[in-house]
């Protein structure tokens, strides 16, 4: 399957491939990152939850079902449970030999050629502080001292965020929200964080500034139409997940 090349418009930095190139490949799965790479986005943004044994797997949501079969909860399932799942089918038989991957696939995936994007890792768990510690201990098992891996750490959980940023003090951080929460700027401040990534069709001229003044990073999501994304590069933002990577940049 090839993607169609747009008119390039936006640097390759400013672009990121939301969970790949998910609008024309199944998301997460290594078809959508090498898509993604191949039509020149500067990051990749991906999820990952800690399964029951430890592991990290790349899937984004709660439950199986959408993307693959079954119903299962997944952070109860080990990686022997996730490693044989079909999760590209869903998006068409040519996809259907599509499997799960894991943190470390991914980092090596990154380390195959020079040029490859840089990861935006969304650490998605629940509140309670057992599921909170498991994925701090993966993630930073993974993650330190990784040597050259290019990647932003970034959830939505700010028990995560706040329990990683000492673990991993070199790692670029941001706090994932909708809108700009009142006190996401002081929250941002108070733990080191350096970003904060926000829906950008909820961001408006007073919220941009509110983070920009405070020399954070802007970075929206999911943005998928060129003129949303030329308003919030002229509010700021220096990055912008989409489902269409190729709908900005044409390497060519």
């Amino acid at each position: 399957m090839s993607i169609e090349l747009a008119t390039p418009t936006f640097s390759n930095e400013q672009i990121c491939a939301h969970r790949g190139a998910s609008g024309s490949y199944p998301e997460n799965t290594r078809a959508a990152f090498d898509a993604a790479a191949s039509v020149g986005a500067g990051w990749i943004e991906t999820d990952i939850q800690c399964l029951a044994d430890g592991e990290l797997v790349i899937f984004h949501d709660d439950h199986l079902g959408r993307t693959t079969s079954g119903s299962a909860k997944v952070t109860l399932l080990s990686w022997p449970d996730m490693a044989g799942l079909d999760i590209g089918g869903w998006k068409g038989d040519a996809f259907a030999s599509e499997r799960p991957l894991r943190c470390e696939d991914l980092i090596a995936w990154q380390a195959e050629t020079s040029d490859r994007p840089g990861i935006v890792w969304e650490v998605k768990c629940d509140d309670d502080p057992a599921a909170v510690d498991a994925a701090v201990t993966a993630v930073t098992q993974r993650l330190a001292d990784i040597g050259d891996h290019r990647c932003i750490v970034s959830s939505f959980s700010r028990d995560v965020l706040s329990a990683l940023r000492p673990r991993l003090p070199e790692i670029p951080m941001a706090l994932i929200a909708e809108a700009l929460p009142e006190d996401g700027v002081a929250f941002c401040r108070e733990h080191g964080l350096e970003g904060i990534h926000l829906d950008g069709h909820q961001v408006s001229h007073d919220s941009a500034r509110a983070v920009l003044e405070a020399s954070l990073a802007l970075r929206c999501y999911t943005i998928n139409d060129v003129a949303d994304a030329q308003r919030l590069a002229a509010l700021g933002a220096s990055m912008v997940m989409t489902d269409f990577p190729e709908r900005f940049l044409n390497e060519h």
